[in-house]
């Protein structure tokens, strides 16, 4: 007698699928090691998948799709909001597929990936807008890919609240971020810029020693350590792959300069706002300010920070991600003095939600474009800051 195959056997290896690529990246997961998470052989999943890589674009677009859906069924910007917390509060890893994996797939896949991605936040966008008709069409869409960081902020780590607090918590930071006042602070004073070797250089050549970490950064950030070659870097800079291993040891220690590089640059503005002193609040304000000029200025270090780290050897691994948490735990002390309230946890997840509002802001095309984007991410951040 045949075995009937069950009716939702490509939503079980999808959903499979995308818990390992979540929690081990895409390179790390093997079709035989989804196979063996849903019960199953592999020539089995190939009768739905013909390949990993169209996996990995099926579970991609598939949480995209999740994330759209509540939008279009959304009749206000608070049944929005409420559908959107409860939907990662119960996938908090959700953003993780399509800020960090879907660089893995082909150029096209990925080009209706970011399509889709802004039609997502042109529909909360208009949501906002429906509730706030005198605010123009370029701030909502900044307010909505801002909703869109604080939601995708949980991805990033594993602090945890009981569910009611959680919520919220999630409640009170999307809707300080679609009801915030745009255009009130003034011009940020401009701050003094970490030196660039890149910009030092000028006019004079590269080195090619620069020359090869500065495009191994900026192709690590856009395509995955992984998925990078030595040829690649070595075709960038106008020679040839073995050329790399004149100047690095091998394709670790190009990403171990690159991660350095960014904590050196990120860590040296925080020094500097530190140094201006003043009371807990300016503190804080500065504090901010740098990290906004740091992420605006250093997007593909900033990547690495953000999505590299696991690929390091493990050493260096720990060490970086042991900085992160003092980076962190800094922002909560200042927060706490600035403006007591919150538990150390609550703190935490406020913190960064509000460095994912702005790294996502950061690395978001047309975001980018606007010339006052550091102040209005000001305002958003210091808004997220001071809810209570």
């Amino acid at each position: 007698m045949a075995v009937r195959r069950p009716p939702d056997r490509k939503q079980r290896i999808a959903a499979a699928a995308a818990d390992l690529f979540r929690e081990r990246g895409f390179r790390n997961v093997s079709v035989a090691d989804v196979a063996e998470a849903v019960g199953i052989t592999a020539p089995a999943l190939y009768r739905h998948f013909k390949n990993k890589q169209a996996l990995l674009g099926y579970v991609v677009s598939d949480g995209l799709e999740v994330m759209d859906r509540i939008g279009r069924e959304a009749e206000s910007l608070d049944e929005l909001l409420r559908a959107a917390i409860a939907l990662v509060a119960d996938q908090r890893g959700l953003a993780t597929l399509w800020r960090r994996e879907a660089r893995h797939l082909p150029e096209a896949e990925r080009e209706e990936l970011r399509h889709h991605l802004s039609g997502i936040a042109g529909r909360y966008a208009a949501l906002i807008r429906a509730e706030r008709p005198d605010l123009p069409e370029a701030d909502s869409t900044l307010l909505a890919w801002s909703l869109l960081g604080v939601l995708a902020s949980l991805a990033g780590h594993r602090y945890s609240l009981p569910r009611r607090r959680l919520e919220a918590l999630l409640t009170r930071l999307t809707s300080t971020v679609v009801r915030c006042e745009l255009g009130t602070a003034a011009p940020s004073e401009p701050t003094e810029a970490v030196p660039d070797p890149a910009q030092l250089a000028q006019p004079f050549a590269l080195s090619r020693r620069e020359q090869m970490l500065t495009e191994a950064i900026r192709l690590f950030d856009e395509r995955g350590f992984q998925s990078v070659s030595t040829d690649d870097i070595g075709e960038a800079v106008g020679t040839s792959g073995p050329n790399v291993y004149k100047h690095f040891p091998s394709k670790t220690d190009l990403l171990v300069a690159g991660v350095v590089r960014g904590g050196e640059r990120r860590a040296a503005g925080t020094a500097q706002a530190l140094a201006r002193g003043g009371d807990p609040r300016q503190t804080l304000d500065l504090l901010l300010h740098a990290h906004i000029d740091f992420a605006l200025e250093n997007g593909h270090l900033l990547g690495l920070l953000l999505s590299e780290l696991d690929q390091l050897p493990e050493e260096q691994r720990k060490r970086s991600l042991q900085v992160q948490r003092e980076y962190v735990e800094l922002w909560v002390k200042v927060l706490d003095q600035a403006a007591p309230g919150l538990d150390a946890t609550e703190a935490k997840i406020v913190v960064l939600a509000v460095l994912s509002v702005v790294d996502s802001a950061a690395r978001t095309g047309r975001l980018r474009s606007r010339p006052d984007l550091d102040d209005r991410l000001f305002e958003i951040g210091t808004a997220l800051l001071l809810a209570r």
